[in-house]
């Protein structure tokens, strides 16, 4: 009868095969970083998130509408305020601010005065700023700078009235596209000729009446 000596495993073996296995997990335990078994489970929330933006984790960057305060104090706080509420557009070609640009004749009939380049900013919030240079004397002592609110007045096509503080009439202007504007009557005077402002690609404030205090256009 061939001997079972070879098949029985000596009862001193055992322990010694445990503490063999102990310290194989031990080494690879202390080879994985802290936090491995911590794995973080994503969210309803989160993972639809991931999913709108892409698994990069990026956020687009806040869309960012023309406060007219002139300090970074003031515009942070139009920017909280505007997170907060949300603005309430007037006209659709200005749900965001806009400058535009142009040449106007002199429209009194005087032939000693001067063509005027127009230099005029919406602003969402119903609010306007113009910039207005004499062509014979561009010195900046010699501009004029106002404001005033815009106002919707007609539509198909649309057409809006800038009115001063005092409420009198500035202008009258027509979008003939989002980017253009012509001209129907300024300072109470029809042109003879239509006349156009186009947008300009860079916002310009109007920085000389920066330190003014920011119009409540309803």
């Amino acid at each position: 009868m061939p001997s079972l000596a070879p098949f029985i495993t000596p009862s001193y073996c055992k322990p010694v095969g445990v503490a063999i296995l102990a310290l194989v997990l031990a080494g690879c335990a202390q080879q994985r970083p802290d936090g491995y078994y911590a794995t973080p489970h994503d969210s309803t929330e989160a993972d639809a998130q991931q999913q709108a933006q892409g698994r990069t984790g990026a956020r687009a960057p806040a869309q960012i509408q023309l406060g007219f305060g002139g300090s970074q104090a003031a515009k942070a706080k139009a920017d909280q305020a505007a997170a907060a509420e949300p603005t309430v557009v007037k006209a659709r070609p200005l749900a965001e601010a806009k400058t535009f640009l142009g040449t106007l004749p002199c429209l009194n009939g005087n032939s000693a005065c001067s063509a005027t380049r127009v230099t005029l900013t919406l602003a969402p919030t119903g609010e306007w700023r113009s910039r207005t240079v004499f062509l014979d004397t561009p010195t900046a002592d010699r501009n004029i700078v106002e404001q005033g609110c815009w106002d919707v007045i007609g539509t198909q096509p649309l057409r809006i009235m800038l009115k001063l503080g005092s409420d009198a009439s500035k202008g009258n202007l027509t979008f003939v596209n989002d980017n253009v504007l012509r001209v129907n009557m300024i300072n109470d005077i029809r042109p003879t000729l239509e006349h156009r402002l186009t947008r300009q690609p860079d916002i310009d404030e109007i920085p000389e009446i920066a330190s003014q205090t920011p119009l409540k256009c309803d």
